[in-house]
Protein backbone atom coordinates (compact mmCIF):
# COMPACT_ATOMS: atom_id res chain seq x y z
CA UNK A 1 0.00 0.00 0.00
CA UNK A 2 1.12 3.36 -0.49
CA UNK A 3 1.95 5.80 1.85
CA UNK A 4 0.25 9.34 1.62
CA UNK A 5 1.08 11.63 -0.92
CA UNK A 6 1.90 15.22 -0.09
CA UNK A 7 -1.58 16.53 -1.34
CA UNK A 8 -3.86 14.02 0.53
CA UNK A 9 -1.52 15.01 3.50
CA UNK A 10 -2.66 18.32 3.00
CA UNK A 11 -6.13 17.71 2.23
CA UNK A 12 -6.43 15.54 5.48
CA UNK A 13 -5.22 18.88 7.60
CA UNK A 14 -7.62 20.81 6.06
CA UNK A 15 -10.38 18.49 6.09
CA UNK A 16 -9.64 17.79 9.91
CA UNK A 17 -9.70 21.90 10.69
CA UNK A 18 -12.65 22.34 8.32
CA UNK A 19 -14.24 19.63 10.60
CA UNK A 20 -12.88 21.38 14.00
CA UNK A 21 -14.20 24.88 12.72
CA UNK A 22 -17.99 23.71 12.16
CA UNK A 23 -18.36 21.01 15.41
CA UNK A 24 -17.35 23.75 17.38
CA UNK A 25 -20.86 25.05 16.78
CA UNK A 26 -22.59 21.99 16.78
CA UNK A 27 -23.49 21.26 20.23
CA UNK A 28 -24.82 24.86 20.88
CA UNK A 29 -26.50 25.93 18.01
CA UNK A 30 -30.14 25.66 19.45
CA UNK A 31 -28.88 28.18 22.17
CA UNK A 32 -27.88 30.58 19.72
CA UNK A 33 -30.84 30.05 17.58
CA UNK A 34 -33.21 30.87 20.63
CA UNK A 35 -30.52 34.01 21.42
CA UNK A 36 -31.37 35.59 18.70
CA UNK A 37 -35.19 34.93 18.85
CA UNK A 38 -35.65 31.74 17.30
CA UNK A 39 -36.88 28.53 18.56
CA UNK A 40 -35.78 25.23 18.16
CA UNK A 41 -38.22 25.31 15.00
CA UNK A 42 -36.19 27.78 14.02
CA UNK A 43 -32.74 25.69 14.76
CA UNK A 44 -34.15 22.79 12.47
CA UNK A 45 -35.36 25.39 9.56
CA UNK A 46 -32.02 26.54 9.66
CA UNK A 47 -30.26 23.65 9.41
CA UNK A 48 -32.89 22.66 6.46
CA UNK A 49 -31.56 25.76 4.47
CA UNK A 50 -28.01 24.62 4.79
CA UNK A 51 -28.66 21.21 3.65
CA UNK A 52 -31.12 22.58 0.70
CA UNK A 53 -28.24 25.08 -0.43
CA UNK A 54 -25.04 22.68 0.03
CA UNK A 55 -27.20 19.64 -2.01
CA UNK A 56 -28.27 22.72 -4.39
CA UNK A 57 -25.04 23.55 -4.90
CA UNK A 58 -23.11 20.26 -5.15
CA UNK A 59 -25.94 19.08 -7.79
CA UNK A 60 -25.80 22.27 -10.03
CA UNK A 61 -22.85 23.26 -9.81
CA UNK A 62 -20.50 20.33 -8.89
CA UNK A 63 -21.35 18.48 -11.76
CA UNK A 64 -20.49 20.92 -14.86
CA UNK A 65 -17.35 20.98 -16.45
CA UNK A 66 -16.22 24.00 -15.21
CA UNK A 67 -16.30 22.52 -11.59
CA UNK A 68 -13.91 19.65 -12.94
CA UNK A 69 -11.39 21.74 -14.64
CA UNK A 70 -11.17 24.49 -10.89
CA UNK A 71 -11.93 21.99 -8.60
CA UNK A 72 -8.79 23.68 -6.09
CA UNK A 73 -10.07 26.96 -6.61
CA UNK A 74 -13.90 25.95 -5.52
CA UNK A 75 -12.43 24.06 -2.77
CA UNK A 76 -10.45 27.36 -1.89
CA UNK A 77 -13.34 29.45 -2.90
CA UNK A 78 -15.52 26.88 -0.19
CA UNK A 79 -13.10 27.70 2.52
CA UNK A 80 -13.35 31.47 1.91
CA UNK A 81 -17.49 30.92 2.17
CA UNK A 82 -16.80 29.21 5.46
CA UNK A 83 -15.05 31.40 7.38
CA UNK A 84 -17.26 34.81 5.84
CA UNK A 85 -20.27 33.07 7.29
CA UNK A 86 -18.64 32.30 10.36
CA UNK A 87 -17.90 35.95 10.77
CA UNK A 88 -21.55 36.79 9.62
CA UNK A 89 -23.01 34.68 12.50
CA UNK A 90 -21.54 37.63 15.25
CA UNK A 91 -24.05 39.93 13.33
CA UNK A 92 -26.67 37.76 13.36
CA UNK A 93 -29.42 39.03 15.63
CA UNK A 94 -32.94 37.27 13.94
CA UNK A 95 -34.12 33.86 12.77
CA UNK A 96 -33.88 35.55 9.12
CA UNK A 97 -30.60 36.92 9.21
CA UNK A 98 -29.50 33.13 10.78
CA UNK A 99 -31.20 31.60 7.74
CA UNK A 100 -29.39 33.75 5.39
CA UNK A 101 -25.96 33.21 7.36
CA UNK A 102 -27.16 29.56 6.69
CA UNK A 103 -27.45 29.98 3.26
CA UNK A 104 -23.62 30.74 2.64
CA UNK A 105 -22.44 28.12 4.90
CA UNK A 106 -24.41 25.73 2.75
CA UNK A 107 -22.79 27.22 -0.38
CA UNK A 108 -19.55 26.91 1.09
CA UNK A 109 -20.16 23.32 1.93
CA UNK A 110 -21.29 22.75 -1.55
CA UNK A 111 -18.14 23.79 -2.79
CA UNK A 112 -16.01 22.17 -0.28
CA UNK A 113 -17.76 18.42 -0.37
CA UNK A 114 -17.18 17.53 -4.04
CA UNK A 115 -14.00 19.23 -4.23
CA UNK A 116 -12.60 18.30 -1.45
CA UNK A 117 -13.74 14.35 -2.31
CA UNK A 118 -12.43 14.48 -5.63
CA UNK A 119 -9.05 15.56 -5.27
CA UNK A 120 -8.85 13.20 -2.33
CA UNK A 121 -10.10 10.26 -3.99
CA UNK A 122 -7.64 10.96 -7.31
CA UNK A 123 -4.61 11.09 -4.98
CA UNK A 124 -5.14 7.73 -2.65
CA UNK A 125 -4.57 4.13 -2.86
CA UNK A 126 -7.73 2.95 -4.04
CA UNK A 127 -6.84 -0.94 -2.96
CA UNK A 128 -7.01 -0.01 0.77
CA UNK A 129 -9.31 1.25 3.65
CA UNK A 130 -6.32 2.82 5.04
CA UNK A 131 -6.56 6.22 3.52
CA UNK A 132 -10.40 6.36 4.17
CA UNK A 133 -10.05 5.13 7.95
CA UNK A 134 -7.26 7.90 8.40
CA UNK A 135 -9.81 10.48 7.21
CA UNK A 136 -13.11 8.82 8.93
CA UNK A 137 -11.16 8.31 12.64
CA UNK A 138 -9.71 11.58 11.85
CA UNK A 139 -12.80 13.73 11.39
CA UNK A 140 -14.77 12.02 14.25
CA UNK A 141 -11.98 12.66 16.79
CA UNK A 142 -11.83 16.45 15.50
CA UNK A 143 -15.46 16.57 15.88
CA UNK A 144 -15.49 15.25 19.50
CA UNK A 145 -12.92 18.03 20.29
CA UNK A 146 -14.45 20.94 18.83
CA UNK A 147 -18.00 19.90 20.74
CA UNK A 148 -16.41 20.16 23.75
CA UNK A 149 -14.14 23.32 22.63
CA UNK A 150 -17.57 25.13 21.61
CA UNK A 151 -19.03 24.30 24.75
CA UNK A 152 -16.16 25.47 26.77
CA UNK A 153 -15.72 29.03 24.82
CA UNK A 154 -19.29 29.23 24.82
CA UNK A 155 -19.55 28.71 28.63
CA UNK A 156 -16.82 30.70 29.25
CA UNK A 157 -17.04 33.76 27.02
CA UNK A 158 -19.35 34.15 24.26
CA UNK A 159 -20.84 33.38 20.96
CA UNK A 160 -19.08 35.73 19.30
CA UNK A 161 -15.58 34.30 20.43
CA UNK A 162 -16.61 31.27 19.45
CA UNK A 163 -17.19 32.46 15.61
CA UNK A 164 -13.92 33.97 15.63
CA UNK A 165 -12.57 30.78 16.60
CA UNK A 166 -14.26 28.84 14.02
CA UNK A 167 -13.74 31.95 11.30
CA UNK A 168 -9.80 31.59 12.31
CA UNK A 169 -9.70 27.88 12.39
CA UNK A 170 -11.85 28.33 8.54
CA UNK A 171 -9.13 30.58 7.44
CA UNK A 172 -6.07 28.42 8.55
CA UNK A 173 -7.61 25.54 6.19
CA UNK A 174 -8.06 28.45 3.40
CA UNK A 175 -4.29 29.32 4.08
CA UNK A 176 -3.26 25.56 4.06
CA UNK A 177 -4.31 25.32 0.66
CA UNK A 178 -2.62 28.38 -0.39
CA UNK A 179 0.40 27.39 0.72
CA UNK A 180 0.48 23.41 -0.94
CA UNK A 181 1.84 23.39 -4.09
CA UNK A 182 -0.86 22.90 -6.98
Amino acid sequence: MAPLSPQAKVLLKVSFLATFAESMLVPVYAAFTEEVGGSVLDAGIAFAVFSIATGLVIALVGTRPIFQTHVRRFLMAGFFLSAAADIGYMFVSSRWELFAVQLVVGLGTGFVEPAWDSLFTDDIDHASAKHWSIWAGGTHLATGAAALLGGLVVSYFSFKTLFACMSLVDLLALYTILRAKS
